[in-house]
């Protein structure tokens, strides 16, 4: 995945799940009034449009995507084991609450490689 793609899909996933009132808004919201951290993957137990199972040594049964879920993990660890993290994941931030809107696979991926943080922008809401 790259950083465009990854954009992209949380701005389709903002607009979706109605964090804004349009498209416009949304890429306005992701390109202006976004900031990096490390998100911790404690934190990740309580993200909205996340389920924390996948946080466990085995995330696998039941994927609504079947085996692209397990490709898709596979290679973000790969990556993770090759490069030493992932692609930064994207969140939004309303009101205190977290919403995850792109990166699920690399947070399970992260988790199962043993660390504590991932890379993420933070979407002010």
């Amino acid at each position: 995945m790259n950083f465009i793609q990854s954009l992209k899909d949380s701005i389709e996933t903002s607009v979706k799940l109605k964090l804004f009132s349009s498209r416009k808004a949304a890429t306005t919201a992701h390109m202006s009034n976004t900031d990096f951290m490390r998100f911790t993957l404690s934190a990740a137990r309580n993200l909205d449009n996340f389920n924390p199972d996948r946080l466990s040594k085995d995330p696998y049964p039941n994927r609504p995507r079947g085996n692209n879920d397990l490709i898709s993990v596979r290679y973000h660890r790969k990556q993770i084991r090759d490069e030493g993290e992932v692609e930064p994941v994207w969140i939004a931030k309303q009101k205190g609450q977290y919403v995850l809107l792109d990166g699920a696979h690399r947070l399970v991926a992260t988790y199962l490689e043993g660390k504590r943080t991932v890379p993420a922008y933070i979407v002010h809401v």
